[in-house]
């Protein structure tokens, strides 16, 4: 939407925007003229929240967003309910005390309010002192207490109007809350401030007092709780024992590696055994079966080989019963075993060859070696043994172990939990002893000796500038949602047609046609405007070579017939004659307005001729010089239903010559077919479009139903346009 169509519209409404203005201007001097002058008192509060002058029983790291935090809840802690009741029952207990020195005192009116008669002053006084002294509020249930209510209205020391009065709030960037406070009473406010601030500190006295004493008894409780948990803990830890598992793994896997270096020897001798058995048993079987007398060994091979046997079984013996744990004992017998098995071999070996090891001494030999297997099978019995023994105690270490992890970290989380609550029982002890807030009043409120501004000028200036910009806001909403054309910018945008004419609204209730186009001199501006847009559009038509012209329009009341009238005026003013014919049989406006004779649906030639003189039976000469007129009775029908075969319209031709122009009216294209059965008759088209319509889809189709004309459609004109809307 152009800027300048807005600026007009603006224009065009500026008495309407003016008096909203000054209305608004003299209901806000109306609604100040009775205000009270106010008087305004100020105190200031220290927080200590940002200040570390103050011992600290802890470090406290400085965060910005705590402080925020902390400022937000003093600043709505001293605004709060309780804190502004108790303030309030101070103050009413003061104005009922003392009557003579009261802060409001109130006037005839008031004091007739039930508030006030139904007050039993005694009483009052005596619940407000007990309500003081309790830190409890008043109830609305309590038909007393009630009364005492609505009288806390009537002295205006209710807590709505109170939280109006007053502002609690941060000093940007520092360690203070201002507290202000405006009455009409410069006392009452000064009283207000300071009195807030103690109300504040005694109800904050109580609260942490009542807090700590239920956190230090939930706390001791809690305390003591985990203190049990944490001793029965160790109790467990105590019953299993702190063994280092690792250690007692490492020493178990240490000798099950040396039982089994034991075991491989073993069972390497008894291999070597029960070879020899073996092979003495072979040599047993083949002197029975040769029944030779195999010859004695000599007597100190046999000596030598008892002597080692019998050192071999004293070396194990003594390892044995050393606890088997002496490795130099235990070489010394492998050595011993090694030599009597060597020992044994060779004399074995050699017996065929030297043909002197007797069948007593194989016998022998096989006894030997058979109590040398048994030995050394229960030898590998017992190393397995052991083993087994061993390894088993290794796997129950190892789940003592995990066990032992797992009460460790119950024990660990146990002293952690308690040791948490010990340092919040603690705290809460300390704070109790020494809170940790440093409120203190570091300016006391005075009596103000002069009122506030009462700022009633810039509330007049500012109720009229706000009305002034809605009024203009709201102008230019109504332009937007307003979605006619209204405008020649607007028509081009909208109507993709040729635009012949532009015509600007007048006032024809004050002045008829007739009355605009013979008054030339006239200074009403419009009037002339109009004129002249109808010379303009005299001009295209006597341009355009043609001289039967059918004006329509898409929608019915676009103003066809004015501008039809306002058309031949103009024509015959440059002496042209014009003959009108009203073929808008739903709306017969032009035979109304001219009391034409309303005989075209009638009027048929004789012998179906073209003859002149029968047409001047019908016409009719209107008020205006070298126009005539031919009427139509009109109903609802079209032309093709009522016209007969050689109607009038049928001669159009041969009647032009009568004429300089012939002007037909039709019907609205989105509501009849009328126009387009005229079509045939005439040499041109013109569309009238009103600049008060909105194109619809109906709209659009009568438009491309023009412009499919092909050289036949004129142009558009478009009618009813503001004067202020011509040029934009």
């Amino acid at each position: 939407m152009d800027l300048i169509y807005l600026f007009k519209s603006l224009l065009r409404r500026k008495w309407f925007i003016l008096f909203c203005t000054l209305l608004a201007v003299a209901a806000a001097f109306g609604l100040t003229m009775n205000q009270n002058r106010l008087y305004k008192s100020v105190a200031q509060m220290a927080t200590g929240f940002t200040t570390t002058d103050v011992v600290k029983l802890k470090d406290e790291n400085f965060n910005i967003y705590e402080i925020d935090v902390k400022f937000n809840n003093v600043t709505e802690a001293l605004q709060s309910y309780k804190v502004l009741s108790m303030l309030s029952y101070t103050m009413m207990l003061h104005d009922l005390e003392n009557p003579q020195k009261a802060y409001r005192h109130l006037t005839s009116e008031e004091k007739k309010e039930p508030g006030f008669k139904n007050l039993n002053v005694p009483k009052a006084i005596e619940i407000l002192k007990n309500k003081y002294k309790t830190e409890t509020l008043l109830s609305s249930y309590d038909p007393e207490e009630r009364k005492i209510q609505e009288a806390l209205k009537v002295y205006k020391y209710d807590l709505e109007t109170m939280r109006k009065q007053l502002y609690v709030g941060r000093v940007q960037r520092t360690d203070y809350i201002d507290i202000q406070y405006r009455s009409i009473e410069p006392e009452l406010a000064a009283y207000a401030v300071n009195q807030l601030i103690t109300e504040f500190f005694r109800n904050n006295e109580s609260s942490r007092a009542q807090q700590n004493v239920q956190s230090i008894e939930t706390l001791s409780k809690l305390a003591d709780q985990k203190r049990e948990e944490l001793n029965d803990k160790l109790g467990k830890v105590k019953t299993l024992g702190s063994l280092d598992v690792s250690l007692e793994s490492t020493s178990k896997l240490s000798q099950i590696s040396n039982f089994e270096n034991k075991l491989a020897d073993e069972n390497s001798s008894l291999n070597v055994a029960t070879m020899a058995l073996q092979q003495i048993n072979a040599k047993i079987a083949e002197m029975d079966k040769s029944n030779a007398q195999a010859s004695s060994a000599t007597t100190s091979a046999n000596a030598e080989l008892s002597n080692l046997r019998n050192q071999k079984n004293a070396a194990y013996n003594e390892y044995v019963n050393k606890g088997s744990n002496d490795q130099e004992l235990y070489a010394k017998y492998n050595k011993l075993k090694a030599d009597y098995n060597a020992k044994l071999s060779s004399m074995a070996s050699a017996a065929p060859a030297t043909g002197t090891v007797s069948k007593a001494d194989l016998i022998q030999r096989k006894s030997d070696l058979e109590v040398q297997i048994s030995s050394a099978r229960q030898n590998v019995a017992a190393y397995q043994q052991n083993i087994r023994s061993l390894n088993s105690q290794v796997g129950a270490a190892a789940s003592r172990g995990a066990t032992n992890v797992a009460l460790q970290k119950e024990v660990d989380m146990a002293q952690q939990e308690y040791e948490n609550i010990k340092g919040r029982y603690d705290a809460a002890m300390n704070n109790k002893v020494a809170p940790q807030d440093n409120f203190r009043q570091t300016l006391y409120g005075q009596p103000a000796v002069e009122p506030e501004p009462s700022k009633r000028l810039i509330i007049l200036g500012l109720s009229g500038v706000c009305m002034f910009i809605f009024c203009c806001i709201l102008v230019i909403v109504q332009e937007y949602i307003d979605v006619s054309i209204k405008t020649p910018s607007h028509f081009q945008r909208a109507i993709d047609l040729k635009l012949l004419s532009v015509i600007n609204k007048v006032n024809l209730k004050k002045s008829s046609l007739n009355a605009v186009f013979a008054n030339e001199h006239t200074k009403n501006i419009p009037e002339a405007v109009f004129r002249e847009n109808l010379r303009k559009l005299r001009f295209e038509i006597e341009s355009s070579n043609a001289k039967i012209f059918l004006v329509t329009s898409a929608r019915p009341g676009e103003g066809k017939s004015t501008i039809i009238k306002a058309l031949a005026h103009s024509l015959s003013l440059s002496k042209k004659k014009v003959l009108l014919i009203d073929t808008n049989f739903s709306h017969n406006t032009l035979t109304q307005q001219f009391e034409a004779s309303p005989s075209l649906e009638s009027f048929a030639f004789p012998d179906n001729r073209y003859n002149f003189e029968a047409v001047k039976s019908i016409i009719k000469s209107t008020d205006i010089e070298g126009v005539d007129i031919i009427g139509c009775e009109g109903g609802d029908y079209t032309p093709a239903e009522i016209l007969g075969e050689h109607n009038l319209l049928v001669y159009l031709k041969d009647l032009a010559n009568e004429y300089d122009y012939i002007l037909l009216e039709g019907a609205a294209l989105n509501q009849r077919a009328d126009t387009k059965e005229l079509l045939a008759y005439t040499d041109s088209i013109i569309s009238i479009v009103s600049a008060t319509s909105t194109i619809k889809q109906t709209d659009k189709d009568s438009i491309q139903f023009l412009q499919s004309l092909n050289g036949k459609f004129t142009g558009a004109v478009l009618n009813y346009v503001q004067f202020d809307n011509m040029n934009v």
